[in-house]
């Protein structure tokens, strides 16, 4: 059990470092870092995923 929550936040915080990479413009890198995220836990980088849309549904508000 604390395999698996260790493997979610190395996962976790893998797709986090890989969008910073592709935001940054190296998007091999970035894509390489998420896939190996995926790979690890894949319901980690939903996780991000998710987190990444509730975080620009909360920017669409204050642009209005």
């Amino acid at each position: 059990m604390a395999a698996d929550n260790q493997n979610h936040d190395k996962a976790h915080d893998l797709a986090e470092e890989g969008l910073d990479k592709i935001i940054e413009g190296d998007g091999k890198e970035g894509k390489k870092l998420v896939e190996e995220a995926k790979k690890l836990d894949s319901e980690a980088v939903a996780e991000v995923a998710q987190e990444v849309e509730e975080d620009r549904k909360q920017a669409e508000k204050f642009q209005k």
